[in-house]
């Protein structure tokens, strides 16, 4: 389920098609005070979530992938329509400001709270005084101006509950200073309050505190409870994996670091360096940096008559381990290949199998850095 929070954006933002605008605008109309206020969001999304999505320029994203050349292949997006939805719906909303989408595009996060539905999330965004008010206008402007709200109060917190038009869904609302949290589901905004009142955040957990969040422009994160590479994590659950979204025309990457308490850290790189070396059709598994640089110099030596050989030379000798596999391989032998592949891979393999995947952990002060690279085969 996973990576859908990455290649099946169109699937996760379902629940941003009328409120992203809402998000969009309150950044567009924050005070110079509002501005400067350093609020970290961070500290009202629940540790139990199991992902985070973040980005601050989603119209970058959402015109850029369907430019590539593997779009097609990950037809989640083109399928279900999702991208010009979500595309009209902003520009309807955002039509007051003649600066147009592109200017309005700010920072966006989604906490997932179930890994097998898609709509059980939170959407979160940090608004100025008027944030408010313009999501009843979208309301409205959606879905009858007659439409009103009801109030519901948990631990000392109003939730604001507006049906959806004619449809069986509602939103549930929460407003506090300097934010608005935004649900299909108001148990899960509950879950947020009790994040506040307890001091459950993200902010607050010891793992997830160490990842450096601070990014440059136009980028997209994900923020997946877990190991990127499940065999080193022996299946316990203090693991965080950061995942920054990096595409062109032929490749899709996904680059950021492991993190995992203080006294796992070197267990996990025993394991790592002793994981038995396979190389076999469509696949190559390689630990300890010495084979790494004797195989990848072999490689850059030897011609490259296919795609997966070119995959191999472009590895990095300073790897502390590597793996490409063509990803029909890992479908076809699929419980195999789940301890060394990410769960987001593993549960959406179907997605995958025209790429061929090359992945590289390197160690680098006491961190385990991941690089993996999703190589179109056609």
């Amino acid at each position: 389920m996973r990576f859908r929070v990455i290649v099946k954006v169109g699937v996760f933002l379902s629940v941003l098609l009328f409120c992203a605008g809402v998000g969009f605008y309150s950044f567009v109309s924050l005070s110079e005070a509002d501005k400067r206020n350093d609020f970290n969001m961070y500290s009202i999304i629940p540790d139990d979530c199991f992902g985070v999505l973040e980005t601050d320029n989603i119209d970058y994203f959402t015109n850029e992938f369907p430019r590539t050349a593997y779009a097609g292949a990950l037809d989640t997006l083109r399928h279900i329509g999702l991208i010009n939805s979500i595309l009209n719906d902003l520009t309807q909303y955002t039509s007051i400001n003649s600066h147009g989408i592109n200017n309005q595009m700010r920072r966006i996060m989604i906490s997932f709270h179930n890994p097998v539905v898609a709509k059980e999330v939170v959407a979160y965004f940090k608004v100025g005084s008027s944030g408010k008010q313009f999501i009843i206008d979208i309301l409205r402007q959606k879905y009858g101006a007659s439409i009103s709200s009801r109030i519901e109060e948990y631990r000392g917190r109003n939730i604001e509950i507006y049906p959806l038009g004619k449809t069986t869904k509602f939103l549930s609302v929460l407003t506090g200073e300097g934010y608005i949290a935004i649900s299909y589901h108001k148990r899960l905004i509950e879950r947020v309050i009790d994040a506040i009142k307890d001091g459950t955040s993200l902010a607050n957990n010891d793992v997830f505190s160490k990842i450096d969040v601070k990014k440059s422009a136009n980028y997209m994160t994900f923020y997946g409870h877990g190991s990127s590479f499940p065999l080193l994590s022996d299946g316990h659950g203090h693991s965080w994996s950061e995942y920054d979204l990096h595409m062109n025309s032929d490749v899709l990457y996904l680059s950021g670091s492991m993190y995992e308490p203080d006294s796992c850290f070197n267990n996990m790189v025993s394991r790592m360096n002793n994981i038995q070396p396979i190389s076999e059709d469509s696949l190559l598994i390689i630990s300890g940096n010495n084979k790494i640089d004797s195989c990848i110099s072999k490689a850059m030596t030897m011609p490259r008559n296919s795609i997966f050989d070119e995959c191999v030379s472009n590895l990095s000798r300073d790897a502390s381990y590597i793996m490409v596999i063509d990803m029909e391989k890992a479908a076809r032998e699929l419980k195999f290949f789940r301890p060394y592949l990410p769960g987001f891979i593993c549960d959406n393999i179907e997605l995958f199998k025209d790429f061929i995947v090359s992945l590289q952990i390197t160690e680098v002060n006491g961190r385990l850095s991941h690089i993996y690279v999703f190589t179109y085969k056609y």
